[in-house]
């Protein structure tokens, strides 16, 4: 999956950016006189691969930058502290470690949540949205990540348990049924909990573990293990991420739309670095910041962290109140809600 994009600059952006999906919130569509065949289950299923396997480089300054270059120009948080760093396609939290430590882990729990599709005209334009842990991807190129997923394909919604290990694409998980026909897979409501963690190896090479449960449907649960050279997985971040896909294409950027997700929220986010144990707010090897989604033209926010419900208005980023810089709570707890999906 493409990592975070960076702070937003306080004029259009000089790239051009194709802007998908309404400015005014979409309606449910029903879905019951709907049974995909095999064959639009593969193709809405092969979308979701390639969107969120797309390895984004930054977006900074108003253009594409090369991969790592998304801080460049960035003071400096101090260490422990909260600050703010709107994205284009992030939101939640990433601790960012500003020595020589190293994440080690990094793991949270979390509700899924619902989504519901646009309506005509844009009932036929993907919508997503993707709830993950992760190591890796806010300071740099690569990313350790797995989490759940949704995803509006020509009206029909679809539900997923996936991850990432760097350098290879989106893997997803679940059972044959839900793959192929979508049935029997996860669903709103399910209680999920996901770690990364991190072992020395050898060989110059680090060994990954990433593993998901799905406490309330235990067939979608899912671990893997993988390497990565130390010197390419530098494990300098850790993330409790919602996300829509975005990718690179000749004329600008596309950045695709969020999902209406309504409300979504994390529990019990944890890391470990530098052989310390904490909560994200607990994090003092480096700042930690609070990443509100905003929308291509940064104007209005999409959703802000620690929004315990929607505002029934589009909140503009011109507007210092409508967003505060906000902290996450002492267990490593926090909530978002979907404002706009453009």
């Amino acid at each position: 999956m493409q990592r975070r994009f960076a702070r937003y600059a306080a004029v259009l952006l000089a790239a051009p950016l194709v802007l998908l999906g309404a400015q005014s919130a979409p309606q449910s569509v029903s879905v019951a006189s709907k049974a995909p065949s095999a064959s639009t289950v593969a193709k809405a299923r092969a979308n979701f691969i390639k969107d969120m396997s797309a390895h984004a480089t930054a977006l900074g300054g108003g253009a594409w930058t090369s991969p790592g270059a998304e801080h460049v120009g960035k003071a400096a948080a101090a260490d422990g502290t909260v600050s703010e760093f709107p994205s284009y396609n992030w939101s939640g939290y990433a601790d960012s470690e500003s020595r020589t430590k190293t994440v080690t882990y990094v793991s949270g729990n979390w509700t899924m949540p619902s989504v519901t599709c646009p309506t005509a005209p844009y009932q036929n334009s993907d919508a997503f949205l993707a709830n993950w842990v992760g190591i890796d991807g806010f300071n740099d190129a690569t990313v350790e990540q797995l989490g759940t997923g949704a995803q509006c394909y020509e009206g029909v919604t679809y539900y997923y348990v996936w991850y990432e290990m760097y350098p290879a694409g989106t893997v997803e998980e679940g059972t044959t049924a839900c793959i192929n026909d979508n049935v029997n897979c996860p669903e709103p409501g399910d209680q999920i909990s996901a770690s990364v963690s991190v072992t020395p190896g050898s060989s110059g090479e680090d060994n990954y573990a990433l593993k998901l449960t799905d406490h309330t449907r235990p067939r979608e649960s899912f671990s893997t293990t993988a390497t990565c050279a130390t010197a390419t997985c530098v494990d300098s971040s850790g993330e409790w991420i919602i996300e829509r896909p975005a990718f690179e294409l000749p004329f600008g950027a596309q950045i695709l739309p969020a999902a209406d997700f309504n409300q979504t929220f994390f529990t019990a986010g944890d890391i470990v670095s530098g052989g310390k144990y904490s909560n994200i707010q607990g994090f003092d090897d480096g700042p930690v910041y609070d990443m509100p989604m905003i929308d291509d033209s940064t104007s209005y926010y999409l959703d802000c962290v620690d929004q315990p419900s929607r505002p029934g208005s589009l909140l503009s980023i011109a507007d210092t109140s409508a967003c505060p810089t906000a902290t996450p709570t002492p267990s490593g707890g926090f909530e978002t809600s979907w404002d706009a999906g453009f």
